[in-house]
């Protein structure tokens, strides 16, 4: 019988077996380490395979509260739809580009009676895209100020804009329904809720709780929280929480925040993103998961008391994370930028503005 030779790597050793003339018998060189079954496996798969693909990674991007309304509205009819996202383009890289879209894409609907209502025309949901986002949430505590018609509107234009949504719908089933977005050859999964305090105006956000075949936002607990996330697992290789909730103006987080956190990466979800507090809070990233508390403003035209309750330099950060199949969150980077009160729009941040940042967020 003609002889073979197999070689494989043991113990940092070339070991050559040669197959004998009779069945059943190998020789082994004298003093060779021991090399089992496993090891014997392993060298075949890797003569016949190669070795096995590094692991994929899909890198996101995430900002915090995008308000294209008030004054937004009018620099934009001035200076055209790419008008808010022109000075911090270059920050807006990444697989995947998220936020929170705050206010109602909409020419029509009532104003619901509340101290807030953020309207802008849904032919500016274009700039959005052409900026590079790919995914928005919808819920929050201003989707639904123009009413369900404002919210048909809304998820109309984003859907002509080619934006993934999540977080409000037409019925209670798609409100809660979480939405993959696929990139790098990866499926990322995202689930958006809400959770707002009642308003001083008297609102609460569970007036726009929906309900069977009723419009609404979804609205977060931590039973909702963690059911949804278990259904948003078995459809894509990560997970990824927008939670809108928080105190206005408050750097730190509140119970609430932390028990829908909690919820969400108990339930196995590997990234967390906060917004609300109109205020960035910590970046926490340990063992695979990542918790952004609050990403504060991003575009936003602030009013007087926003003004008085934000100090300068009003930085907002600008969240790159880097998700890696079996590892989940394996790198996080924070860029700095500054919502520009006589511009209505974000700019990129100094070097002494960066600092600042940092002392929110907890990461350089």
């Amino acid at each position: 019988m003609a002889l073979a030779t197999l070689l494989a790597i043991a113990g940092g050793v070339v070991v050559a077996w040669t197959a004998g003339s009779r069945a059943g018998t190998t020789s082994v060189p004298a003093g060779a380490p021991t090399v089992t079954l496993a090891h014997f496996t392993a060298a075949v798969m890797v003569a016949r395979d190669g070795p096995p693909p590094p692991p994929r990674s899909v890198t996101v991007t995430a900002v915090g509260d995008v308000s294209l309304a008030r004054g937004v509205v009018e620099r934009m009819d001035a200076g055209g739809a790419g008008y808010p996202y022109a000075l911090i383009l270059d920050l807006l890289a990444g697989d995947i580009v998220i936020g929170n879209l705050e206010g109602a894409l909409t020419d029509g609907g009532e104003p619901w009676p509340k101290a807030y209502t953020f309207r802008t025309p849904p032919h500016y949901a274009a700039g959005l895209k052409q900026a590079g986002f790919d995914f928005v949430s919808l819920a929050n505590n201003h989707t639904m100020d123009y009413g369900a018609a404002g919210l048909v509107d809304t998820m109309g234009a984003l859907e002509t804009a080619g934006i993934a949504f999540a977080g409000a719908g037409t019925d209670e089933a798609g409100a809660y329904r979480p939405v993959v977005v696929e990139a790098a050859g990866l499926r990322v999964a995202f689930v958006a809720m809400v959770a707002t305090p009642d308003e001083g105006s008297g609102f609460s956000i569970w007036e726009w709780a929906p309900s069977g075949g009723s419009p609404g936002v979804a609205i977060g607990s931590p039973e909702a929280v963690a059911t949804v996330v278990g259904r948003a697992k078995r459809q894509a290789d990560f997970v990824v929480v927008m939670i809108h909730a928080g105190t206005e103006y408050s750097t730190a987080a509140d119970a609430t925040q932390r028990a829908l956190v909690a919820a969400a990466l108990a339930a196995g979800a590997v990234a967390v993103v906060g917004s609300h507090p109109h205020v960035p809070q910590a970046i926490e990233w340990s063992e695979g998961t990542l918790v952004a508390w609050s990403l504060g403003n991003f575009i936003f035209d602030l009013d007087e008391v926003d003004l008085a309750n934000i100090p300068e330099p009003r930085v907002t950060p600008v969240l790159e994370f880097t998700l890696t199949e079996g590892r989940g969150v394996t790198g996080v980077r924070v860029r700095a930028a500054v919502v520009d009160v006589d511009e209505d729009r974000p700019r990129p941040a100094s070097a002494a503005e960066a600092a600042k940042l940092a002392e929110y967020t907890g990461i350089p």
